[in-house]
């Protein structure tokens, strides 16, 4: 009865993982910025000489215990999925860098789980910028 018994939790346990891959894009706008409702004439300049990069990993064990970033970037992001992992990922890519902006970024976002653990890594990259007001 022991051995019908582990060999079901180990069959379940093999077989109840699931992954998860997203991947998204926006275009950016050219020539201005939009805060709320009002628009600023400014001037982006970009580097695109090389990109810069971010990642960010969230793991939650039991459906409750968060272990995972806890600086996010104040920003609106495409898609449900990962993005709380999105914000800590584009902190983290503009973190320790001159620039203020990610012009045209590009966002990865996995999502494992498992019986007790669900793990979700989001990754930003794309080219820095800075903004210079008219």
């Amino acid at each position: 009865m022991k051995k019908l018994i582990y060999l079901s939790l180990i069959t379940f346990s093999l077989f109840s993982c699931s992954r998860e891959i997203h991947r998204n894009a926006t275009i950016a706008n050219h020539g201005k910025i939009s805060i709320i409702t009002e628009s600023i004439p400014a001037d982006v300049i970009v580097d695109k000489t090389k990109t810069i990069q971010g990642t960010s990993v969230t793991e939650v064990y039991f459906g409750f215990i968060k272990k995972g970033d806890r600086n996010y970037a104040d920003v609106n992001l495409p898609g449900a999925s990962g993005s709380l992992e999105k914000q800590a990922a584009v902190y983290k890519a503009l973190d320790g860098t001159d620039f203020d902006i990610i012009v045209n970024p590009k966002y990865f976002v996995e999502i494992k789980k498992s019986l007790f653990k669900k793990s979700t890594t989001a990754t930003v990259v794309g080219y820095g910028a800075n903004v210079k007001l008219k």
